[in-house]
């Protein structure tokens, strides 16, 4: 993925909704890695690893023996994760696109990524090259973003706005904003088979949960214009309506999906 075609903010101007994106997912993103079986010792590479979150979570479970390669195209975001984690004596950052050889031929047990695949222009390209990155017997950890799946409840005739307008982008950009459609044939092709999935959705009226949505929203608002030809009227018609929602406690707000993949090589 290069790091000009990601669709938010990176380094300090995401730093908002990353941290609040973590509180919702981080946690379910720990118990993954510890249900899969990555332990004390193993190396894994955290491919999109923004500001670190689970990266420090991978750190504590390979333990000073293990290692963990922290990837990101971003060089701001590696700067930020390496900052944060400079406590860290077991990980290792590498700044480049994962379809770069970032680990320069280095295998490993494990290649996790979280949200990344929507992001990236060619997904059978991206899932060859995390194939190049497994050791033998290793496994792809994949949590795949259905950010179409997000809502508000009670729905609006203004709620679901932004959809269309998310998903006219991704066409837009050439990237795969809907990879939870097609990941499974997908990984197929590629020569893996699935050996679990889960599915995680939060669901929460909490300010901070909507607050997720509203910042994303507000740094994809200037692409929706300028780039698919949003109404300029609509967007404020959908800013409008997060401002009633943001702190009204009788609205719900379910976050997007995440289907959370064990694959490996048939």
């Amino acid at each position: 993925m290069a790091a000009e075609t990601y669709a938010m903010h990176v380094g300090v101007d995401d730093s908002e909704r990353l941290m609040l994106l973590g509180r919702f997912y981080d946690p379910n993103s720990g118990a993954f890695l510890e249900s899969a079986g990555v332990a004390e010792g193993d190396s894994i590479v955290d491919l999109g690893c923004g500001h670190g979150g689970v990266t420090d979570r991978m750190a504590r479970r390979v333990g000073e023996s293990g290692m963990v390669y922290a990837v990101d195209a971003s060089a701001e975001q590696i700067e930020i994760a390496r900052s944060t984690l400079s406590r860290r004596r077991n990980v290792t950052f590498v700044a480049g696109a994962l379809e770069d050889d970032p680990l320069r031929g280095q295998r490993v047990d494990w290649v996790y990524s979280r949200f990344l695949l929507m992001h990236v222009r060619d997904l059978r390209r991206a899932l060859a090259a995390m194939a190049d990155m497994l050791a033998d017997g290793g496994a792809l950890l994949l949590e795949i973003a259905d950010v179409g799946s997000a809502r508000f409840s009670p729905a609006e005739a203004d709620s679901d706005l932004w959809l269309s307008w998310w998903y006219a982008l991704g066409r837009a950009r050439g990237l795969c904003f809907d990879v939870a459609d097609s990941i499974e044939t997908e990984l197929e092709a590629a020569g893996f088979a699935i050996h679990r999935r889960d599915r995680y959705q939060p669901i929460s009226s909490a300010r901070d949960a909507k607050l997720v949505h509203a910042l994303g929203f507000e740094q994809c608002a200037p692409a929706y214009l300028s780039e698919i030809g949003a109404p300029a009227e609509r967007i404020e018609a959908y800013r409008d309506y997060l401002r009633r929602v943001l702190d009204d406690p009788g609205v719900t707000f379910a976050l997007f999906d995440s289907t959370q993949i064990i694959a490996r090589r048939r």
